[in-house]
């Protein structure tokens, strides 16, 4: 991945975070989607829970399978390098007439919404959907400051102490997705730590484009 893309992430997120640490971060991503040999059960990456079925969204093919699990194999690397979290997810960002909506493709750690509306009501309780209506990230590094401001509402955010939504962009500024993490304790979110998850967001935006965006993957093969 070019500099000039972390470089333009960076910038556009607010970030003052080392290149060089998010750019080795991407590099070791890219190296597990691309070379994992990691078995994963079809349930896991097929799963149904609830409401949410992965395939009524996206078609099971092996090509969109095979996508799925370089996601999965990210995020479960990029999960075990950093100081634990206490969930950590990857959501697709779908249209749906007039209402779009956040689906799960991975999670590690505690369920968090496996599937949720993007829209005005629901970003009063989930930085991820503001992350996907904004293209911005959001992070709460005190997040009992934040319920008691009225920066953030719900009960359910009680449970962690920090979190972070960050945007997985195409090339031309699009939002494909989301990553979101959240951990028991304040503080948590070093700067180390946030450049790990950067890298993430960034490394994902090649499988996910390839998997939400059919032209991308037309354009790679001509």
């Amino acid at each position: 991945m070019p500099v000039s893309l972390i470089r333009d992430y960076l910038q556009t997120q607010g970030l003052r975070l080392s290149e060089d640490e998010v750019r080795v971060g991407v590099l070791a991503a890219q190296t597990v989607m691309h070379n994992g040999r990691g078995e994963i059960d079809r349930e896991v990456l097929w799963y149904a829970a609830g409401d949410a079925v992965l395939s009524e969204h996206i078609a099971p093919t092996a090509g969109h399978e095979a996508l799925l699990k370089q996601i999965f194999m990210a995020l479960d690397s990029a999960y075990s390098r950093t100081v634990a979290a206490q969930s950590a997810v990857v959501y697709a960002l779908l249209p749906s007439g007039q209402s779009p909506f956040l689906l799960r493709l991975a999670q590690q750690g505690l369920a968090l919404a496996q599937q949720m509306p993007v829209n005005e009501e629901y970003a009063r309780f989930h930085l991820p959907v503001r992350s996907a209506q904004t293209g911005w990230l959001n992070l709460a590094e005190d997040v009992s400051h934040w319920l008691a401001s009225g920066a953030l509402e719900g009960s359910r955010n009680s449970r962690s102490q920090s979190q972070m939504s960050l945007p997985v962009c195409s090339q031309n500024g699009s939002v494909l997705g989301v990553v979101h993490v959240e951990y028991e304790s304040k503080g948590a979110l070093t700067e180390a730590v946030q450049a790990d998850w950067v890298a993430l967001a960034l490394a994902l935006a090649e499988p996910m484009a390839a998997l939400l965006q059919p032209e991308y993957q037309e354009e790679q093969n001509d």
